[in-house]
């Protein structure tokens, strides 16, 4: 069944955004190069641009199930585009400090609306194969971020920030061409007192159920193991001879490998159990670093890539679609702006420890360490089947404190999320084999 029209609105706007958005090197570099920061304030404007995107999550996903999350999407993206231009007028270091922070913010605060979006509009057993399209659009966007932002800053720096504020202002736009977003009665109240003070419960309340709490725990943990790619793993590759193209170019597999395959998820997984696919992915991600205590060249470092790409690829959509059948009706992006606080937590604290890890005791032994705690995770993964209620998918309930919605068709123990719209009659719930297989993020 072909995906509807509204979600390649949302994937366009999506990747026309990622492209222009500006990673914090090259912020850094922009700074740096206007000679706007220095050596001892560099660190703090990469440090409060992650702030940022960890808060990112749990505000964005509550907002967006309290607003609405195309309101979401749309409110934020002209605040994107005035803060990024206002870089090109900024000269104080703290107000710089201070467009960091809200520029991360901003930049990240649509991803959990995102996800609550694609589970509006489409069927619950189409939402793996939409995120995983979802995803490809994402890496399409984040990796040619890195190419433009270079050709920008070489040629005319304050073209990193027009890019920027352009691909806001496009994806505002496509997504205004979305329907309205539905809201359940409790919903349309507004950001009165009540509905902030039902925001503010619901960004803990998927921290209420022990299998989520066992898997954003995991969650977090697995994203220590895999976001050294963004740390360790080039500073060890530097070390080991390989040179910046070369680099680049391990990499770059990464995100081919990840465009070609992550469509092909959904049919991979079909039949497994809701543990399985995780299992394998932090498997996969666990050999895959812990190969490189091996590597010394760039064929070896190739090979270990290649293994931990097929576990980024397998863990993405599934991740998604774990919290997404298990979120109340109303509540999907709050549930995704869980895991995105996990995984971007493990940015800001498992990438200094790496390399801390590194530089105490040598690349070795990181890597090996990271394969025995990547193994450790994949036990977690299984071992989650114990919990009383890891079988209880989706209730698809408001909160006990929320007025109930219409009545919806109740799912059973195994199945996925009920989602639909007011023109269409209650459809049988496909199961969890069925829906099963969701920064990559800096994600």
């Amino acid at each position: 069944m072909a995906l509807p029209k509204t979600f390649w609105l949302l994937w366009a706007g999506q990747t026309v955004s990622r492209l222009g958005i500006l990673a914090p090197a090259f912020l850094v570099l922009f700074l740096e190069q206007d000679h706007l920061v220095d050596a001892h304030t560099t660190p703090v404007m990469v440090g409060l641009f992650g702030a940022g995107i960890l808060a990112s999550g749990l505000v964005g996903g509550a907002v967006a199930d309290m607003i609405g999350p195309r309101r979401t999407i749309i409110a934020a993206q002209p605040l994107a585009a005035v803060t990024a231009l206002l870089f090109l007028v900024t000269t104080n270091v703290y107000a710089l400090g201070l467009l960091s922070l809200a520029t991360g913010f901003l930049s990240a605060v649509d991803r959990p609306a995102g996800a609550g979006l694609i589970a509006k509009i489409v069927p619950p057993e189409q939402f793996s194969k939409a995120y995983s399209l979802f995803l490809v659009g994402f890496n399409v966007g984040m990796s040619l971020s890195p190419v433009i932002s270079g050709f920008l800053l070489s040629f005319y720096p304050p073209a990193l920030f027009l890019v920027w504020a352009a691909g806001s202002a496009v994806y505002a736009l496509l997504v205004c061409a979305l329907p309205a977003d539905e809201m359940h009665p409790a919903e349309h109240e507004g950001a009165d007192a009540s509905a902030l003070r039902r925001a503010a419960r619901s960004i803990g309340e998927p921290y209420r159920s022990p299998v989520l709490v066992a898997f954003l725990a995991l969650v977090f943990l697995l994203a220590c193991v895999y976001l050294q790619v963004n740390s360790a793993l080039p500073l060890d590759m530097s070390g080991s001879g390989l040179s910046p193209g070369d680099i680049g170019i391990v990499l770059a597999i990464n995100a081919v490998l990840s465009i070609a395959l992550l469509p092909l998820v959904p049919k991979a997984v079909k039949g497994m159990g809701d543990e399985t696919p995780l299992v394998l992915a932090a498997t996969l991600m666990a050999v895959g670093f812990g190969l490189n205590a091996l590597a010394d060249d760039i064929l070896m470092f190739t090979a270990a890539t290649v293994v931990w790409t097929l576990g980024e690829v397998l863990w993405a959509p599934m991740s998604a679609t774990f919290i997404a059948v298990r979120a109340p009706e109303g509540r999907v992006s709050t549930y995704q702006g869980s895991y995105f606080f996990a995984w971007n937590a493990a940015f800001v604290i498992g990438g200094p420890i790496g390399i801390t890890v590194a530089n105490a005791y040598g690349y070795p032994f990181l890597w090996i360490g990271l394969l025995v705690l990547g193994l450790g995770v994949a036990a977690g993964f299984k071992s989650m089947t114990r919990i009383s209620d890891f079988a209880t998918t989706a209730k698809r309930t408001a909160p006990a404190d929320t007025p109930a919605p219409e009545p919806a068709t109740t799912p059973s123990r195994t199945t996925g999320p009920q989602i639909r719209s007011r023109s269409q009659a209650p459809q049988a719930q496909p199961s969890t084999s069925q829906a099963q297989p969701q920064p990559r993020e800096s994600t």
